[in-house]
């Protein structure tokens, strides 16, 4: 007979060989890796706007026309037959500006002659309105309107045996006088608003990135696009053309952009109004591997309860595919394997914080721990992940927009052409995967002026 003590040890063996085939018989559980997805290629852009502001009062304008207007305005025949005019400059020209019209006064003086007789000078002054515009092709153009004289004039007046009508005359030898005064004015204007000149200079450096800060190697780069104006402004004496260059503006920290093929100055684009906001990108760029730096001590070898299961994170890897956040997981104990989840990466400029939403397991995974683990689904890991995964990036973007600031207080484009712009504050507008990091872009706000001097 087989001793009880035999008895014993044959039970205590067959247990621990059942146990251990039990053992070999569990295999971890390796879930697919996401099949890949494309990247999107380019974060969104803000346009930008570049004011160019043109101005002068009309005392200079005025001041250019005195030293340009001759005396001699006309001299020739009249509608009367057989009576000449001679109409000379009598004073100094003033210029008002108004509901958006300039508006001229002249003074003149006018004697009339026959071959019989000539009348003393009359002192008059011609008042005109004057409208300044630009066509798409940078031309410059004045439409003028007579408004009439400012001093009273009798209608008829009788010199001997003869009857005049002084103000038909004027109003007939006004037309030159008109002629050449809206090609002077056109001129000077010109002369004093050099438009296609100046904006061409700011057109041709925007193209080129533009040096902010050595100590950083921050470089401005600008990527025009048009070039806009509305009417002439002219109120309270001052005239003003207002012109914007749309474009798009971003902070770049490292070598030297590289700059695009040149494009000429296009066309003027006529525009009632446009935004004059001055935005400047600012990427922030979150590696995942500074991710992982800040994660892991928070989940590696941590152990996390669910149902009664535990397990063990062994291995975590952070990578992007397509618009999501991949987090690959490796565990040990209740379950043992290789899983993966995706994330939706989210930043919420109130608080500068990068985190994730929307942590679900893989399709792949998901099917696989359906069949064997439906528990750990359920568990507590997902939302683990979520609170986990963050970063306070509130340093680097008031570095970023600091930088900014101090550089864009007075940027030299050209030999006397300076960018001069304020910043009132950040705003978020973008966020891309990409197969290394994760950009998060914001842009400052503010305005831009571009100087002559």
């Amino acid at each position: 007979m087989i001793s009880r003590k035999k008895l014993l040890s044959l039970a205590v063996l067959s247990i621990s060989v059942l146990t251990l085939c039990s053992c070999a018989g569990v295999k971890p559980l390796t879930a697919e890796r996401p099949a890949e997805e494309a990247f999107r290629t380019a974060l969104k852009r803000e346009t930008s706007t570049l004011n160019i502001p043109v101005e002068a009062s009309t005392s200079e304008l005025a001041k250019v026309l005195n030293q340009t207007i001759r005396k001699n305005l006309y001299k020739g025949s009249t509608k009367t037959m057989g009576l000449a005019a001679d109409v000379t400059r009598n004073g100094l020209i003033v210029v008002s500006a108004a509901d958006n019209y300039l508006y001229v006064t002249l003074p003149i003086a006018m004697t009339l002659s026959n071959s019989m007789f000539e009348t003393q000078a009359i002192p008059l002054k011609l008042k005109f309105k004057v409208k300044a515009g630009i066509t798409p092709d940078w031309r410059l153009h004045t439409e003028i309107y007579y408004l009439g004289l400012s001093d009273l004039l009798a209608e008829e007046v009788g010199i001997g045996p003869l009857s005049i009508k002084p103000r038909s005359i004027v109003e007939g030898i006004i037309q030159p006088v008109e002629r050449l005064l809206s090609g002077l004015i056109v001129q000077k204007v010109n002369d004093m608003f050099p438009l296609k000149t100046q904006v061409a200079k700011v057109w041709n450096t925007a193209q080129k990135p533009v040096l902010l800060d050595k100590n950083y190697n921050a470089w401005l780069k600008l990527t025009p696009m048009e070039v806009m104006m509305y009417p002439l402004y002219a109120q309270n004496d001052r005239v003003r053309f207002s012109v914007g260059i749309s474009t798009f503006a971003e902070l770049v920290v490292g070598p030297e952009p590289a700059s695009p093929p040149p494009l000429p100055l296009p066309n003027l684009k006529l525009v009632n109004t446009f935004d004059k906001t001055f935005r400047i990108a600012l990427n922030a760029d979150l590696y995942y591997k500074d991710l992982l730096a800040i994660a892991s001590p928070l989940l590696l070898n941590k152990k996390f309860d669910s149902d009664g299961k535990s397990i063990v994170i062994k291995g975590l890897d952070l990578y992007g595919n397509g618009d999501r956040l991949v987090v690959k997981l490796e565990t040990q104990g209740s379950l043992d394997g290789v899983f993966y989840l995706n994330a939706k990466p989210v930043f919420d400029p109130q608080t500068n914080i990068f985190s994730v939403e929307d942590v679900d397991f893989d399709m792949q995974t998901k099917s696989l721990l359906l069949q064997s683990a439906d528990w750990f689904l359920h568990g507590t890991i997902r939302g683990i992940i979520r609170d986990k995964l963050n970063m306070n990036l509130t340093q680097q973007l008031e570095q970023t927009r600091q930088m900014a600031d101090k550089a864009l207080a007075r940027v030299p484009l050209v030999e006397h052409v300076f960018l001069k712009g304020n910043i009132k504050g950040l705003k978020f507008n973008d966020v891309i995967v990409q197969k290394d990091k994760i950009s998060i872009q914001v842009y400052t706000e503010g305005e831009s002026a571009i100087l002559f001097q």
